[in-house]
């Protein structure tokens, strides 16, 4: 009897009214325009453990990789079984191997000239840059100015000893000087224009500008919002940092969301003086990067910034937190942004308190259990 096996790493799309088949593994896509395709591939996998009994679309099918015969079939059931099984959803599937390079040895061939390649796609591109710099409507704030003199006095070395992630906040109030530091070393324009302007002596046309992190493309994609909860000279409410000015536009007076529903019911970060939201501009990453490798990007983009923010704030004498755990719609809601072409993709804190892994909840409850 010959063996055969569907190939379990796919997925069909429908889009503008046309059916897809992504083989995950290839990166291969195809276009469904015959609906017997589709009800053979439905046909073989009720049939799987069955003597296996050819038909006319079979060939169009193996020459995908949808439909598996014989030793190959045999060879990716092994597979299976070594690999055991995977850990995740099958969300996370699709997204790990829908991002993956799957560029066959024949394309990589090291003795053509890939910068010409890189030049000529840039060129190609030029033409329609988006707009990089993110503006929200609003009433302005104007923060106060930066000033070094903590991060020049604090080491390296004894921020990375001192940063610890802490649930345990006491809503005391930080100055809005504080704040200001940690925005504009994390999110800021440090460089000013120099990036471009240096390229600019060189004959090179640049987009965006460089922060204390490194960013894709310098495309700096992730956005800042701060929800204000309790900071001296600033109202509470919910804001976003205009990082190429250093200035905040309140979005909304007051936080009329419940931050703890918002975060999962993590409640202890409510006490914290300050909430910063990361945001990802998924166009920004589209335009330049239209694979979905590019969301890797977003998420790197992202820890890069946390670890920054992590450093300046203990440097401040901060406690700080952090998390991705958190309801989608509703942080999106809170900080205005429409969840497709800009989403939210994690959550800081910073405030005083204890430095304390546990939240005062936790640490009540270990103690009463102890006594």
């Amino acid at each position: 009897m010959t063996y055969f096996k569907i190939n379990e790493n796919l997925t069909i799309t429908l889009n503008e009214g046309i059916f897809g088949l992504w083989n995950l593994e290839t990166g291969e896509q195809y276009e469904i325009f015959e609906r017997q395709y589709l009800d053979r591939i439905f046909e073989l996998n009720e049939l799987i453990g069955m003597p296996y009994t050819p038909k006319t679309e079979d060939d169009i099918l193996i020459e995908a990789g949808i439909l598996l015969i014989g030793r190959q079939a045999e060879e990716c059931q092994k597979q299976k079984i070594l690999n055991g099984p995977w850990g995740w959803d099958l969300i996370s599937k699709i997204f790990h191997f829908g991002s993956k390079h799957n560029f066959p040895s024949k394309f990589t061939n090291t003795e053509t000239n890939e910068e010409i390649g890189y030049v000529n796609f840039c060129e190609s591109i030029a033409e329609s840059t988006p707009n990089l710099d993110t503006e929200r409507e609003g009433k302005q704030v104007h923060l106060p100015d930066y000033n070094s003199k903590v991060i020049d006095s604090y080491s390296l070395k004894k921020a990375l000893w001192n940063r610890t992630t802490s649930r345990n906040f006491n809503k005391k109030s930080v100055p809005l000087e504080i704040v200001s530091n940690i925005l504009f070393t994390t999110f800021g324009k440090i460089h000013g224009d120099s990036h471009k302007s240096k390229l600019a002596e060189r004959g090179i046309l640049t987009v965006g500008y460089r922060r204390s992190s490194p960013s894709a493309g310098c495309l700096q994609a992730t956005e800042a919002y701060l929800v204000a909860l309790n900071v001296n000279n600033l109202d509470r409410g919910v804001y976003h940092y205009r990082s190429h000015q250093h200035i905040l536009t309140k979005l909304e007076d007051g936080i009329g969301s419940d931050l703890s529903q918002i975060l999962c019911h993590q409640s202890f970060a409510v006490d914290a003086s300050f909430l910063i939201v990361m945001s990802s501009r998924f166009d920004k990453l589209w335009w330049k990067y239209p694979h979905s490798r590019a969301y890797r990007s977003a998420l790197m983009d992202v820890g890069h910034l946390s670890q920054t923010f992590n450093l300046v704030a203990t440097a401040h004498k901060l406690n700080t937190w952090l998390t991705g755990y958190f309801i989608d719609d509703l942080l999106n809601n809170l900080i205005k942004v429409d969840g497709f072409k800009e989403h939210s993709l994690f959550v800081l804190a910073g405030g005083h308190g204890l430095q304390d892994p546990l939240t005062p909840g936790v640490a009540k409850l270990l103690k009463a259990t102890a006594s």
